[in-house]
């Protein structure tokens, strides 16, 4: 992928080091980051095939009814013992300032968050936009939970992208039977096997 020119600009310049000078003060375990993924039936099933070198024939591709199903998956991992290693929730293929309220305010009424803990999101009009526009305001008064945003066009510092990466890589190892015995929806519940098995020493490689 390209990198965006105004990742560069001078005033997103400024606003990294900003961030950067605030992380690199906080205890590592007390910083949690969020992102959403769309996750598709296709990643499971669409297995890439190649033309048999000696006969020539093309093995069929293997899908059923799941091919086309999408799903969000809203995420927020840790490294903090005193919680899982990584929340999720797959729900429907929309994500929207509303339903990411929705799913944070699970998150936090499941005990993933503690008094003090740093939240960082990037600058998704979802995370700050709507109705989230008070959600730095709310989420420190009410729960004492401090809302840190990442500077413009920077992935490469949440490391729930490397999460999300390892959920593809697994999903596209997933043996064929089990597909098969999963039925429909099987990718939804192949990404919750890989997720609940993800552990603290995965998650602190992807902070590394």
């Amino acid at each position: 992928n390209l990198v965006p020119f105004d990742k560069y600009r001078p005033d997103n310049y400024l606003k990294m080091l900003d961030y950067l000078e605030i992380i690199e003060r906080i205890d590592p375990s007390r910083i949690k980051f969020g992102d959403e993924k769309h996750l598709k039936g296709q990643d499971l099933y669409n297995r890439k095939v190649r033309r048999d070198p000696i006969t020539g024939v093309i093995p069929p591709t293997f899908t059923n009814g799941d091919f086309r199903n999408t799903y969000a998956v809203t995420g927020f991992c840790g490294i903090d013992r005193y919680s899982s290693p990584v929340w999720y929730n797959i729900h429907e293929d929309k994500n929207g300032a509303d339903e990411f309220s929705l799913q944070l305010e699970m998150a936090l009424a499941s005990g993933f968050f503690r008094p003090g803990d740093i939240l960082v999101l990037d600058n998704a009009s979802i995370h700050n936009g709507g109705n989230n526009s008070v959600m730095e305001e709310w989420l420190y008064g009410t729960f004492g939970v401090l809302l840190v945003f990442l500077p413009a066009r920077s992935p490469e510092l949440n490391p729930i992208e490397q999460v999300w990466k390892i959920l593809v890589n697994k999903l596209q190892r997933v043996p064929l039977s089990v597909m098969r015995s999963a039925g429909s929806h099987a990718c939804a519940y192949a990404a919750i096997d890989i997720l609940c098995s993800i552990t603290h020493e995965e998650v602190e490689g992807c902070y590394k």
